[in-house]
């Protein structure tokens, strides 16, 4: 099985670890379990009751009162004609018309003569509409408009006098409920109950079923709980408020209020007690259910909570939907995640090609959660009605083949957040593909991926990946607050790399859970603070790993520590031949290290570090023979190893210093013929127009300057080209070592150095010298004695505060040339008797120097302008013995 594996550097720290991708503890433990549309509960929970509705009693009363009336009250061709005559009709009006109208409309919509009340509204509303009948003529009125068809209009009449007061008001308010809750409008008819100052039992009934059927739990609470005047007067309410509770996930509520529970709702309360594992409570409820489906499927899932799974499976043979089914499924799902029986799972067979995918799902993560990734992609793989499952089926296939094939978990990863919005795992998906990305080095995409992301683990990964880049403290700020032993143990490394070792050892002592990572720190930090000790006693537990041999050597020659390596591999000579080899070599055992790296070549090891070791090891020697052999037997080497073309140009460079340019020139040669693409191609360059101009090959010095800065300028190719001026084309060389020492923070001690040498103007030469004074005095003095030779006896006298301060400060590297020039300064301006004293003070105190004899021969020169030519004559014979 292919794994990932990085080299984990953490900045000056590096060590080598098995690095696969990891997943959050959380990944894949069976959550969906509520997450999907249908859920481990019964969905449809009918709610239902009798309440008395004020329309259908009032339609009820008036039914019966008009059959007790006389018939003259109501028939007549034209209502309250029997009192026609102006008197007569005032009267009708006032009195007996009035109701005889109002019984007209009223009998006629009993009757269902819907079209005649319309009309007869339509016809004589006019003549009542100030009575006290008008409100009830109207509503009735609205009533038969809703039987023809008028809803609309019909609607908005009802509405309106149900913001009214009295009896009819109810009445409209419960004929509107009536009507949207027969044609499922739930929504208008939250919209029209919100907006009642008052509710009715009925329409506060039908409030509740349609915000029960929107899925607003917590409206059909705060609804209830605001109208205690009706709840608190009929239990039967309760039923609501139970099914929203139990919707939400709310089980304690239900069995509080389970003393309240009817038919409706008591299986609901079973369900409740399964769900808090109180099988006994779900029983107790059992007998009280009504015999239908839900009854069943309790009794299924109290056999699931007891583990008898052949009842349960004898109770799945017996029900007749999918729902029914499901939900028993995902009880046992929740309940046993991730144990589970996969045979009995196989008894799950539903109708649906869809529901069966939730099957295979689960079946899916259930082997994954047992990190067996094929038969989990085997079964996810086989998912294919279920949209909803089809989606999230991505996440979990990168889950599986992170361990298998990183590139393909890659692309399910990426797909899934195109097309999910579920935030968790989104972070999760995030935080997989910004490992793979960070394995593979690409740690700008994996930050930008997990920018959003601030769980731990995200925190965690960015914390590594700044640290790959260097940037410590945005590594600090990602992990200072998080909790854990990886986050420990990257804060301790942090605190490593900036040498804190003390800190660093406190932040180790965190992890609870050491392993091999960190203990690996935990052994070089003991060592960087001197503690052998325990650094010995964390090797001891992890002797067999190699990483820590290794690691423990490179401590040691660094430390320089080079006998206790020897000592550390006596016992492994063979695996740590190459180390000891190294070991030899710094200790001055060059014969035994030559042995050593031989060893290694002969045995087929062609590296780097045993050829470099063999060639350094003849040239410490000054074995040039051996060396010249070597250098020539690299060549014939037809195996590739890593860094081979930089092991030639480093011979190359090693014969070059030695002054062996024909060795030099076949090494170079045999680089630029095999080496056409190299990281080391313009070192090349620069190393053969090193060899062009100490043999004084101009142009091809030139040309190799000038390939060097083929792709632009180039410092070292301009230091180059001028080295190669310098002594054909001087003015040409002083104005790019100028150019250099002005604008090249990595040239410009070279070329003022540079200047110095070919410099003939006194004061450019003077500007160099100056420059170094105080970075490097050897090469001030220096280049202060050519600046000083130059300059006539006038022009020394203008430097006297210069030779002045040299000889008050007293170096006695530069002395005996101060004494010498201030003489010279002084003879300038004939003050003989002063230039000899200072000349013969030279001469006296530093006899060695170089300035000696040239300080008497002037001293003699001044005493002879002194006439003083007998004294003048003695220091000359002096000199000359």
């Amino acid at each position: 099985m292919k794994k990932l594996t990085v080299l984990i550097a953490f900045c000056a720290l590096t060590f080598s670890a098995e690095a696969a991708v990891s997943l959050p503890d959380f990944a894949f433990t069976g959550q969906e379990i509520t997450g999907f549309s249908i859920r481990p509960s019964f969905k449809q929970v009918s709610v239902s009751f009798s309440v008395q509705s004020g329309f259908d009693s009032y339609l009820m009363q008036e039914n019966f009162e008009l059959k007790q009336i006389d018939s003259k009250q109501y028939q007549s061709a034209d209502p309250g004609g029997m009192y026609s005559g102006s008197f007569g009709t005032s009267l009708s009006s006032v009195f007996v018309g009035e109701k005889a109208y109002r019984n007209n409309i009223v009998k006629g919509y009993l009757d269902k003569q819907y079209l005649a009340v319309i009309q007869s509204y339509e016809k004589y509303y006019s003549r009542i509409e100030k009575s006290q009948y008008a409100q009830e003529v109207s509503l009735v009125y609205s009533f038969a408009l809703l039987e023809t068809g008028s809803i609309t209009k019909a609607l908005d009449i009802m509405k309106n006098v149900s913001l009214g007061e009295g009896v009819f008001a109810g009445i409209a308010s419960d004929r509107v409920m009536q009507y949207y809750l027969d044609a499922k409008l739930y929504e208008e008819a939250d919209i029209f109950a919100s907006g009642l100052k008052r509710v009715t039992p009925y329409t506060l009934y039908g409030w509740l079923y349609s915000l029960l059927q929107l899925q607003r739990y917590d409206r059909v609470i705060s609804t209830f709980d605001s109208h205690s005047e009706i709840t608190s007067k009929d239990q039967r309410f309760y039923d609501f408020l139970i099914t929203a509770r139990y919707s939400q996930g709310g089980f304690d509520d239900v069995i509080k209020y389970g003393d309240k529970a009817a038919g409706n709702t008591v299986a609901l309360l079973a369900d409740s007690c399964l769900v808090r594992g109180d099988v006994k409570c779900a029983i107790d409820r059992y007998n009280s259910i009504p015999d239908n489906n839900m009854k069943n499927v309790i009794f299924g899932k109290i056999a699931v909570a007891e583990g008898n799974y052949k009842e349960a499976e004898r109770v799945l043979s017996h029900l007749g939907s999918d729902e029914d089914r499901l939900n028993i499924f995902f009880f046992y799902i929740g309940k046993n995640f991730p144990k589970l029986d996969l045979e009995f799972l196989d008894k799950f067979v539903f109708e649906s090609k869809i529901n069966n995918d939730y099957n295979k799902f689960y079946k899916g993560i259930y082997y994954l959660s047992q990190r067996d990734e094929m038969n989990a992609i085997k079964q996810i793989d086989g998912i294919i009605f279920n949209r909803e499952l089809i989606n999230i089926a991505y996440y979990y296939r990168g889950l599986a083949y992170s361990g298998i094939d990183p590139d393909r978990a890659q692309r399910h990863f990426l797909r899934f957040m195109e097309i999910s919005h579920d935030e968790q795992k989104l972070m999760v998906s995030r935080y997989m593909v910004g490992q793979m990305y960070y394995l593979n080095g690409r740690y700008d995409d994996a930050l930008m991926l997990t920018e959003p992301c601030e769980t731990d683990y995200c925190r965690i990964l960015k914390g590594k990946i700044f640290m790959e880049k260097g940037n410590l403290d945005s590594a600090w700020n990602s992990v200072d607050k998080v909790r854990g032993d990886e986050a420990a143990l990257v804060r301790s490394s942090i605190l490593y790399n900036r040498k804190n070792y003390k800190d660093a050892l406190t932040q180790l002592k965190l992890i609870t859970n050491s392993d091999a990572q960190s203990d690996l720190l935990l052994m070089l930090t003991h060592l960087k603070l001197n503690d052998t000790k325990s650094a010995g006693e964390v090797f001891s537990r992890n002797s067999k790993d190699p990483r820590f041999m290794d690691a423990y050597i490179e401590h040691l020659m660094l430390a320089g520590q080079y006998q206790q390596v020897l000592t550390l591999t006596e016992n492994g000579k063979e695996k740590y031949r190459l180390a000891r080899s190294k070991a030899l070599f710094s200790l001055g055992r060059y014969k035994e290290a030559v042995d050593g790296f031989q060893s290694l070549i002969k045995g087929g090891q062609n590296s780097f570090d045993a050829w470099y070791g063999l060639l350094t090891s003849y040239a410490a020697m000054n074995d040039k023979t051996n060396f010249d052999r070597t250098a020539r037997d690299i060549t014939q080497v037809r195996q590739s190893f890593d860094r081979k073309d930089f092991l030639i140009l480093q011979a190359a460079k090693m014969a070059l210093d030695s002054k062996d340019t024909r060795l030099a020139t076949l090494l170079l040669n045999h680089f630029f013929d095999n080496y056409d693409i190299s990281a080391y191609k313009r070192d090349a360059y620069l190393l053969r127009g090193q060899l062009f101009r100490d043999t004084g090959r101009v142009d091809q010095c030139l040309e190799d300057a000038q390939m060097m800065q083929k792709d632009g300028r180039n410092d070292e190719g301009l230091f180059l080209k001028g080295e190669c001026l310098q002594n054909s084309k001087p003015a040409d060389a002083i104005a790019i070592f100028d150019d250099l020492a002005k604008t090249s923070d990595r040239y410009r001690d070279l070329s003022y150095a540079k200047l110095i040498d070919i410099q003939k103007s006194p004061k450019e030469l003077k500007t160099a010298v100056t420059y170094f004074k105080d970075k490097d005095t050897a090469i001030y003095l220096n280049g202060l004695e050519k600046y000083l030779s130059v300059l006539s006896p006038a022009q020394l006298g203008a430097e006297k505060p210069l030779l002045d301060g040299l000889i008050k400060e007293g170096n006695p590297a530069a002395l005996p040339m101060a004494y010498y020039f201030s003489g010279l300064a002084q003879s300038g301006a004939k003050d003989y008797e002063e230039s000899a004293k200072t000349l013969l003070k030279g001469f006296y105190l530093y006899p060695n120097s170089k300035y000696a004899s040239m300080s008497m021969e002037k001293a003699a020169a001044a005493y002879d302008s002194l006439g003083r030519t007998e004294e003048a004559d003695i220091m000359r014979k002096k000199i000359k013995n």
